[in-house]
């Protein structure tokens, strides 16, 4: 099985970003990824899309995300064209967009992706025609872009990219056949953990949201995110508290309150254990 790292595409190690079209008049082999994630349009046509050996059958207008070590392949295929666009997507997107703790990001950037490899899950996003225009004419833009790399391109090229999850992830909840499935409604808690998470919350509130048990809540959860929800909840508090502590505006006592810690002890704790070294040093360390 053939392994393609980012590398094979662009070897800018400053800007981890690629993007192309792809006609794929013969089957494309099983392979993996491994250091990107892949974001897929299907512009014409249709194939079978193979994934960790299930088939599934994709056409013009669906999309989908591949991300690193799941191998994935391309049969029977029919006047099948697609835009690749091929990210890290820790670097890419790196800031904390406010569309990062949408439901419908979080449902087709990563919860979505698992479920594909796990539990023969489908793509289900599917670009209403509309949309689907207005999409191949920002593809079209993209393409030029990267291959022109014009003065101030990487720039250009990220904020299509924003613009194009963006209104995928208000998309994606819209989308009929997701309205009742797993992806959507852990997404949905997922969205609301993302707002709330100095907030005193607790599984059973989470789980409510979605209508599961706490325990097949932490379950899909841990699937998804490699994680419980409660580390989780810990790592967003924790880095909050180091943007906080980059001001060098408040206490450590009043950032722990801010970042929903009613014991400083347990903050120091979970801060040192996370970061390496003690809320203090940290804000000593930042000029």
């Amino acid at each position: 099985m053939f392994e393609f790292s980012l590398h094979t595409f662009t070897q800018n190690e400053d800007f981890p970003f690629f993007i192309q079209y792809g006609k794929h008049e013969e089957d494309l082999t099983l392979h993996t990824h491994k250091d990107f994630s892949e974001l897929v349009i299907v512009l014409s046509g249709q194939a079978t899309h193979v994934v960790d050996c299930e088939e599934f059958s994709i056409k013009k207008g669906d999309v989908f995300v591949i991300n690193a070590n799941t191998s994935h392949a391309y049969q029977s295929t029919t006047d099948f064209k697609i835009c690749n666009i091929m990210f890290r997507q820790k670097e890419i997107l790196s800031y904390n967009y406010d569309v990062m703790k949408a439901p419908g990001f979080h449902a087709l950037f990563i919860i979505e992706p698992t479920y594909t490899k796990n539990h023969s899950f489908t793509s289900r996003l599917k670009l209403p025609a509309a949309d689907f225009l207005m999409i191949q004419k920002m593809i079209a833009t993209m393409v030029t872009e990267y291959t022109e790399q014009k003065e101030g391109y990487q720039t250009l090229l990220l904020s299509y990219f924003l613009q194009m999850i963006t209104l995928f992830s208000r998309l994606y909840p819209s989308t009929k056949e997701n309205t009742e499935t797993d992806i959507l409604k852990l997404a949905q808690s997922v969205s609301y953990l993302e707002h709330h998470f100095t907030d005193e919350l607790s599984i059973h509130t989470l789980a409510s949201l979605s209508n599961y048990s706490e325990r097949h809540f932490t379950r899909l959860f841990k699937e998804a995110y490699g994680t419980t929800p409660l580390e989780y909840i810990l790592s967003l508090r924790i880095d909050y508290a180091c943007s906080l502590l980059r001001q060098k505006r408040y206490t450590v006592t009043e950032i722990a309150s801010r970042c929903g810690f009613n014991n400083s002890n347990y903050f120091y704790r979970i801060f040192k254990k996370q970061i390496g070294i003690s809320p203090k040093a940290y804000e000593k360390n930042q000029y």
